[in-house]
Parts: structure tokens; C-alpha cells; sequence
């Protein structure tokens, strides 16, 4: 027995934004690789397959409103949002559909320069992969590119007694007139109750009791899609490489930045065993294993082009960054110890500073005094580990950040509007094209102070009216707030062009 089919609109999936969707970090995942990208300024076509409630594909398109947008998904709850959304915001350059992937097939549209696809391939039935497969080889063009995510083996592996539980919790122990919901969240709390046994399964592999913890923080939808569906399949990085093969798609990237930084991630033994290895399928295994990964994300192309050396180095030269956090708060996490480990603290401190006045190439950097005689290559590598903790993101060209001005501020108007209510919280960069995840009180106070600018009280009123009066909220400590706000937040916020 499994968990009970639900109505399409009953159980839904978390109003998630991936980064790795952008076509800005499509591209710089590319070049860095040395690969011809896309060019960000040409009217492209891109379509998110199994696209949830949309939030990244209309970010996207937001951010690159020269562009043409398509996103599709089963569950007639998540395209209804979307299209609200998509309405509120204004973004003609988006269509979505209540399509399946086999629906998908008959539908007209143009050819597509990029396809994407998160939380999708792993998770959907052999059949519904070759459909996958078919729309892709019928819609990619020469040249395009393609972005999919899956649960990789043989990392994965650990993880499967853990979905076997969830299903032996549905067919022994659940209630038969619970609902999906309810026989999840039960499951979780069977599970947690063995954990707390002390011994076994649960405490031999510390990942899965990781992985139980953020399963009960983010709820019974998240845990039915991850562990629970019928077609759960992790898949090994060969098999995806094959039934990619015969569209032309060859392996490009990592989309992760950080994950082309061979020298962080890898020691120095398997970088060896890696480099001797000629066969790209299997030196790709062959991480996976020496990684123990269980989640890829990955770039393939259709006739990937090579960059010349020339060409690439000054692509990376004159690729710009942006610093995303307040310069005062940058947190002291291991991307940033690792990188002030192969910079040098005063270097790494030049390159914050120069970043926290404005988007900056890499070429400029370079001239700061703390930098002489960095490479164009160790910086832009010290960047990409920077962007793997959202300490920096890479910008888009100084055109595009102009034409993207209007829509993006548009978009993010919606979300403020919305206040975080519906479950969207992201509001985007129009320097970078990327967005950002804020709390439902900070959606709040961004939208009061955009009402009351630059008058602390009048935000502090607003806001303690919003959080239950007066019997609830501390008015001085909202003021404090407020003026924390202006004097930190709100520059932030104007550097990464949210407002």
C-alpha cells in the first residue's frame, strides 16, 4: 500500500527559487568551463519543465524581459498562481501551461534555447523520462543547453530504508481515511520516535537524520515529493549521460559554481585518479563516488562550442560581481575562511570592500593594491566559492541591469503586495537577475518603509498595527528596528537594485 493519490490541488509543493535556473548563472557556469554560452542580450527561449509554482521562472523573466518564458506543471493550483502572479507583476514575456510532459509533446512552440528542469527527472516514472527526453530533442536547438537536477547515487543510497519506512507506515500503521498530509506527517513522527531509540539504521548515518530534520521543517508536501512518490528513482550520472546521448547533449558543467573549484572540493588523490581518467562518463562516476553525492545539478549542451583560452580568459576578466550581503555582515563561513585562506585576509577584505561600492569586474579587482600579482583565474575561482554562501553573485551586464529595471521592480512590488502570505518570499536583484529569500516580517517593513521613507516611526506604527498592536509589539524596539533598517538594509537593498 502506498500513500493515497491526491486531487492535483490538494497537496502542493513549497514556493521554492533555484538559482542555478538563471540564465546569468547558466552563463557564467559555462564560460567558466570554457564553453560558448548563451548570449544573454539575444531574444532567447526558455522553458522550465515541472515548473511548481513558477516563482523562478517568473523571476527570470522579470530579469530578462527581452526574452520569452514557458513553463509547464501537472497541478492546476501551481499554474493558476503563477499566472496571478505573473498578471500582478505585469510580465507579458511568460506563458505557462496545465500540461503534463506527455500533453507537453503536441503543444506549438518555438524552439528553445534553454530547458530547465528542477525536482523533476528522478522523481517521474521511466515513461514520463523518455517524454522528457522526446520534448527535449523535438524543442532544444543546436547549440542550446539544458539544466537538470536529480538525486544522485551512489550517495542516495543510504536514504532508501528511509522512503521504505515512510511506505511501511502508510500500509500498517496510517489511519485508511487519512488524508496524504496527514499519513506524512505521521510517518515523520513514527520515524523521529525510532531515532530516538539510540541505536540502529537512524544512528549509523547521520545524513539521513539530517536529512529527517529538514523533512519535518518543511513539512509534509516537501516529504511526499522527496521520499514518498511512487516514481522516486535516484539515478546515477551515467545513466542520465546516456539517455541524453542520442539527443547530442554532452556533459558541460557542474551549475554549481562552487563545484568547478576542483581544488576545494576534491582531494588531492582523487583529482589525481580524475585526471587520468579519459573517459568523461566515467570520470564524472567516478566523483560521484569519490564525493559521496546524492543531488546533481547539472549542464549539458547540444554541440557544445569551445571558447578559445584568449577568449575565455577575457570573458572571465570582464564578467562583473556584486557583493550580496551588508558589508558589515558578511558571515564567517567556510566558503569565506577558504577563501581568505587563498587570497590572504587582507586581499579578501580589498575585494568586499570594492564589491560593497558597486558591481565590479574581476579585471578591476585585480588593480586593488591588496591583490598584486592574483591571477585572473585564482580570483574568479575565490569568487565562485563566495557565490556558493551567497556572499557575492555574479552581475549582469550594465545593459541588461537598465532593461530589467522596470520589470524587476514591478515583480517584486507584486511580491511586497502579497507580503509574503501566499508563501512567496523572494524578491529579485536587478543588479544580478538572482533573488533573495526574506522572512514575512521583512517583506513588511520593506513595504512600510517604502511608504513612509526615510521616517522610522511612521514604518515602527505601521508595522506593530501588522504584528497584533500595540498588546503585542514593543513600539520602541519596532523603531529601533526601523532605523536599523534605513541605515543598513535599505542600502542593500538599493545596491542590488530590489527597490
Amino acid at each position: 500500500m502506498s500513500l493515497p493519490r491526491t486531487a492535483p490541488n490538494e497537496l502542493v509543493y513549497t514556493h521554492g527559487y533555484y538559482a542555478a535556473l538563471s540564465p546569468g548563472v547558466i552563463a557564467t557556469a559555462l564560460e567558466s568551463r570554457g564553453l560558448r554560452a548563451p548570449d544573454l542580450q539575444a531574444p532567447l527561449c526558455y522553458f522550465e519543465l515541472g515548473m511548481g509554482f513558477g516563482v523562478s521562472l517568473l523571476a527570470n523573466a522579470a530579469s530578462f524581459p527581452h526574452m520569452r518564458f514557458f513553463g509547464n506543471d501537472f497541478n492546476p493550483a501551481h499554474v493558476a498562481y503563477a499566472r496571478d502572479l505573473a498578471r500582478d507583476a505585469g510580465l507579458g514575456n511568460v506563458d505557462v501551461f496545465e500540461d503534463g510532459f506527455e500533453e507537453l509533446l503536441d503543444r506549438d512552440l518555438p524552439a528553445m534555447d534553454i530547458i530547465v528542469m528542477h525536482g523533476v527527472y528522478s522523481w517521474v516514472s521511466p515513461a514520463l523520462r523518455q517524454a522528457i527526453v522526446r520534448f527535449v530533442e523535438r524543442r532544444l536547438k543546436p547549440g542550446g543547453m539544458v539544466y537538470v537536477s536529480y538525486n544522485a547515487l551512489p550517495g542516495w543510497a543510504p536514504l532508501l530504508p528511509l522512503r521504505e519506512l515512510f511506505h511501511l507506515h502508510a500500509a500498517h500503521v496510517a489511519a485508511p481515511d487519512a488524508d496524504a498530509a496527514g499519513q506524512l506527517q505521521g510517518a515523520l513522527d513514527f520515524i523521529h520516535s525510532l531515532s530516538a531509540c539510540g541505536q540502529g539504521y537512524l544512528q549509523s548515518h547521520p545524513a539521513v537524520q539530517e536529512r529527517l530534520r529538514h523533512a519535518q521543517a518543511e513539512g509534509p508536501n516537501y516529504a511526499l515529493h522527496e521520499y514518498v512518490g511512487p516514481d522516486s528513482h535516484p539515478l546515477y550520472f551515467h545513466q542520465v549521460a546516456s539517455e541524453f546521448a542520442p539527443l547530442g547533449l554532452t556533459f558541460a558543467a557542474p551549475a554549481v559554481l562552487a563545484e568547478q573549484v576542483d581544488s576545494a572540493c576534491l582531494s588531492d588523490g582523487l583529482r589525481d585518479l580524475l585526471a587520468s581518467t579519459a573517459d568523461p562518463v566515467l570520470r564524472e562516476t567516478l566523483r560521484d563516488y569519490g564525493l559521496d553525492r546524492s543531488f546533481r545539478r547539472d549542464l549539458f549542451v547540444r554541440g557544445p562550442e569551445a571558447l578559445s583560452p584568449a577568449d575565455q580568459a577575457a570573458r572571465l576578466l570582464e564578467r562583473e560581481w556584486v557583493l550580496a550581503v551588508q558589508r558589515e555582515a558578511v558571515p564567517q563561513c567556510a566558503a569565506r575562511d577558504l577563501v581568505a585562506q587563498r587570497l590572504g585576509e587582507g586581499a579578501l577584505t580589498d575585494v568586499l570592500d570594492a564589491l560593497a561600492a558597486a558591481p565590479a569586474p574581476v579585471r578591476d579587482l585585480l588593480s586593488r593594491p591588496a591583490l598584486g600579482g592574483l591571477d585572473g583565474a585564482a580570483l574568479h575561482e575565490a569568487l565562485m566559492l563566495l557565490a556558493s554562501s551567497d556572499v557575492v553573485m555574479p552581475a549582469l551586464p550594465a545593459a541588461l541591469r537598465a532593461t530589467a529595471r522596470a520589470p524587476v521592480r514591478a515583480f517584486n512590488a507584486a511580491v511586497l503586495a502579497r507580503g509574503g502570505s501566499d508563501g512567496t518570499r523572494h524578491l529579485v536583484s536587478g543588479a544580478s537577475g538572482l533573488a533573495v529569500e526574506w522572512s514575512a516580517p521583512a517583506l513588511w517593513q520593506i513595504r512600510a518603509a517604502q511608504r513612509h521613507a526615510g521616517d522610522p516611526q511612521a514604518i515602527a506604527r505601521e508595522m506593530v498595527d501588522a504584528m497584533g498592536g500595540p498588546e503585542v509589539q514593543d513600539f520602541d524596539a519596532m523603531a529601533a528596528s526601523a532605523q536599523r533598517y534605513l541605515d543598513r538594509r535599505a542600502p542593500l537593498l538599493r545596491r542590488l537594485e530590489v527597490l
